[in-house]
């Protein structure tokens, strides 16, 4: 049986990574992953501006300035954000009425803020003397020139959405996304909207995984379902797989009579690079290669699919990606109470909120979902270890 630590290594050396890129627009580009190295165009901003509403002054004829002794200028002009700078003011001994983000006029070296002032019109009372620079947004003080912005393989959020406007870039080059196709095996699934009859479930495994993977940004090229017939497994993959990168399986890999896709994986021609992981729920877990494609075959249990999912598909898109933000976030934190040694490494259904997790739920069967909804975390628990209440464990936080 092998550790999930070295399972990820097996995949990462058979997986190769993205090379295709496509440009899209920058609100697109959200949650997608930068394919270029980026270099600021303009700096920003690219004129000195005003800070504050007031009045741009030289600030040394402000000096000794106060309530008691005001210094009074004349008002030679008033700037607004968005005017242009006006072609010329009068300098010595002046003022320009000026609102937040308009360009200061040379030779203004600060903004004094009009609650400081009297609020002339055309002759301003300064009632506090001021220093060079303040209030004064330089050129380039947000981002300079050729600066570099963002890496190649740098994850896009809204931040960078919005520096990337900017500087005036309505399209980027991302990577592009990772195809999966998804396919649940059993004889007992149903479709959604079937009528049930006895023996026989709703097919949900199949909406849960391609709903975390459509929200971590691959693309779901299939999802079906399929009996447990070795014919119609092997039908499927032989037909599908070329039109994926990732194929992602639940069920057929434990050791019961109908648990067929180990051999059929064999029988195809492919490549199994484990079976079996040192953890629980979802042990029965397997990789496999086909036709150069990655599969990850998942225990067919809901919350054990799960587990399986979280535990190795954010490995997979990070390492496809090149992208070490895509990977599942983990913590250590306190523990609230006692979890007794168990023969398996065990991840254990949870809750963390402010640096502490406990178990808030009594039921911890793979077989059992709905109470997920009452967690945001799995603690993982090593094998034939006894985690005393106060104990740092290590904790994976759901993604989505």
């Amino acid at each position: 049986m092998i550790e999930v630590e070295a399972a990820r290594i097996k995949i990462n050396q058979v997986f190769a990574q993205q090379k295709a890129v496509e440009y899209v627009s920058i609100l697109e580009a959200v949650g997608r992953v930068c394919a270029e190295d980026i270099f600021a165009k303009i700096a920003v901003p690219h004129f000195p501006r005003a800070g504050m509403d007031g009045y741009a002054v030289i600030a040394e004829e402000t000096q000794g300035a106060s309530v008691e002794t005001p210094i009074c200028l004349k008002v030679s002009n008033s700037i607004f954000a968005g005017d242009s700078e006006p072609d010329s003011v009068n300098e010595s001994g002046s003022a320009v009425r000026i609102m937040t983000g308009a360009p200061i006029p040379a030779p203004f070296n600060a903004v004094i803020k009009q609650e400081w002032t009297d609020y002339g019109q055309t002759e301003v009372k300064i009632y506090r003397e001021i220093k060079a620079g303040r209030n004064y947004g330089v050129v380039g003080e947000d981002v300079g020139l050729e600066q570099k912005l963002f890496s190649k393989y740098q994850l896009i959020n809204s931040r960078v959405v919005g520096i990337l406007a900017a500087q005036g870039i309505e399209m980027i080059q991302v990577l592009a996304p990772m195809k999966v196709g998804i396919l649940a095996t059993g004889s007992e699934l149903v479709s959604l909207g079937a009528t049930l009859t006895s023996g026989k479930i709703y097919d949900s495994n199949l909406y849960t995984l391609a709903s975390f993977i459509q929200s971590s940004g691959s693309q779901i090229i299939f999802k079906e379902h399929c009996s447990d017939d070795p014919k119609e497994i092997a039908e499927i993959i032989r037909e599908r797989v070329a039109d994926v990168d990732l194929l992602i399986t639940t069920g057929g890999v434990s050791v019961g009579e109908k648990d067929y896709v180990p051999q059929v994986i064999e029988a195809l021609g492919g490549e199994i690079l484990f079976h079996f992981v040192n953890m629980k729920p979802g042990t029965p877990m397997m990789a496999s290669s086909y036709q150069q494609k990655l599969l990850l075959n998942l225990s067919g249990n809901p919350f054990a699919a799960v587990v399986n999912l979280h535990l190795f598909y954010w490995s997979v898109l990070a390492h496809f990606l090149n992208c070490s933000e895509l990977k599942l976030e983990q913590r250590q934190v306190q523990l609230l109470e006692e979890l007794t040694p168990a023969t398996i490494r065990r991840f254990i259904r949870a809750y963390e909120e402010n640096g502490v997790v406990s178990l808030n739920t009594k039921l911890h069967y793979s077989s059992v979902f709905h109470n997920t909804l009452e967690t945001n975390c799995m603690i993982d628990q090593p094998a034939k270890k006894l985690l005393k209440k106060g104990d740092y464990v290590t904790v994976y936080y759901w993604k989505f």
